[in-house]
């Protein structure tokens, strides 16, 4: 060992210094690779994406390789410069070069690399997959004695809960989105949160209020229900006789007309046509009702009380239109049932749900109690209001327009950042 030339055994340490940090990168790079957009990239056939799928599907074998290499270069450093140290300074150099090695290591071959990693994962695994690919076949007998060793301490009961699932929870997933936001346009994102939102929300939240579902009335002129039907804009349509507490059941216009011609619709084989309604529980968890029209394969419910008594109408196809932004990200006065005007305040159709206005507008109404804002209004004031009354939500100061004799049919809305403005405004003339 005294015949090796310094310059080489200085080499031989730089080697290692080098080979110790691409260890160190290749372990952190891989651990935090996106694990789904590496799932993308193998499916369009990248090569490096496919080979690292192969490798972290095995984590044991991966791990062990990079912690063995890295300890093989690391002790192999450790030994070169005990070499170089009894060269230079004898035995009392010794100690001195342990710590001066340990600090090169963490310096240059432990904290950069990794942060690196950290920053850039996707590039140094790549990098690394086809050197860690090799080594983990070199090594492979060795690897499989210290995995076979892991798998026997996993088998104790405290190590049971380490094969848990890596999914997501829907928690982790809008964390996940709105960590992306930028990734996506407006609308898009607001989709994505509204679908996640689906396993929170109820039916009351997102139905169709009974005083604006369309239905057909079996005490009507036949004649004024085929005009009705020739003039909907909905595919589906309930039918009840004379009042709402006597539905008849659902009605596909589709298959009405493909069974009967248009001048040969009677009341009968209207009835005939009609599906037996499905009666979905207001406070029952939306998506759970989702899935039950589904297995029925109807697209349309009856949103009861807890008295029976019908309260509003569920689409599948209107919820379907609401995710997909058909009438979000439209503002700029296109919005119907809300006019901009020109004191930066809204006249709003207050038989509008609370929960569209919140997320059409960027609102904060309350949205526990009322679904509708003229709900949340007669809520406060426990009582009809007269025109003209004033109410604040959640700082949205609310003015009652017009009146009717049992509800608010138009409200006035000032946004938070109004009224603030407002107050600014008139404390300045003051």
């Amino acid at each position: 060992m005294d015949d090796i030339p310094v310059g080489l055994l200085f080499l031989a340490l730089a080697v290692l210094i080098c080979l110790s940090a691409f260890f160190s990168a290749s372990e952190t790079a891989t651990m935090a690779l996106n694990q789904y957009r590496l799932a993308h990239q193998a499916d369009q056939k990248n090569r490096r994406a496919i080979i690292l799928q192969r490798l972290i599907h095995e984590p044991d074998r991966l791990l062990g390789t990079i912690l063995l290499g890295n300890n093989l270069v690391n002790n192999l450093a450790v030994s070169i410069t005990t070499l170089l140290a009894l060269k230079f300074y004898g035995e009392a150099g010794v100690a001195a070069a342990t710590v001066l090695i340990t600090i090169v290591i963490l310096v240059v071959a432990e904290i950069p690399p990794k942060t690196m990693a950290a920053i850039y994962p996707e590039r140094i695994a790549f990098f690394a997959s086809t050197i860690l690919t090799l080594l983990s076949k070199l090594f492979y007998p060795i690897v499989w004695v210290m995995s076979s060793v892991v798998k026997l301490i996993q088998l104790i009961p405290a190590f049971h809960d380490q094969g848990k699932s890596h999914s997501l929870d829907s928690n982790e997933l809008r964390a996940a989105v709105q960590a992306s936001e930028q990734h996506f346009t407006h609308d898009q994102y607001e989709m994505l949160l509204g679908i996640l939102e689906l396993g929170t929300q109820s039916v009351e939240s997102v139905m169709v209020p009974r005083s604006e579902i369309q239905a057909i009335d079996l005490d009507d002129e036949i004649s004024d229900i085929v005009e009705q039907i020739l003039k909907s804009t909905h595919a589906r349509l309930p039918v009840f006789d004379k009042s709402f507490g006597s539905i008849r059941g659902e009605l596909e216009i589709r298959e009405l007309l493909q069974r009967f011609k248009l001048e040969n619709i009677t009341k009968e084989n209207l009835v005939s046509a009609l599906k037996e309604p499905i009666y979905l529980p207001e406070d029952a968890l939306l998506l759970e009702q989702i899935q039950r029209l589904q297995s029925n394969e109807r697209n349309l419910g009856i949103v009861i009380d807890e008295y029976g008594e019908v309260v509003g109408l569920f689409s599948l196809f209107d919820l379907f239109a609401e995710l997909a932004g058909v009438i979000s990200g439209q503002f700029e006065g296109k919005i119907p049932g809300i006019v901009p005007q020109s004191d930066g305040s809204y006249l709003v159709i207050a038989n509008m749900s609370v929960r569209d206005l919140n997320r059409l507008m960027k609102w904060n109404f309350p949205t526990e109690g009322p679904n509708t804002l003229n709900g949340l209004i007669i809520e406060q004031h426990e009582d009809i209001p007269q025109q003209g009354a004033v109410f604040e939500f959640n700082g949205h100061r609310v003015e009652t327009i017009r009146v009717s004799g049992t509800s608010v049919d138009v409200a006035r809305v000032y946004p938070e950042d109004q009224k603030s403005q407002d107050l600014e405004s008139s404390t300045s003339n003051s």
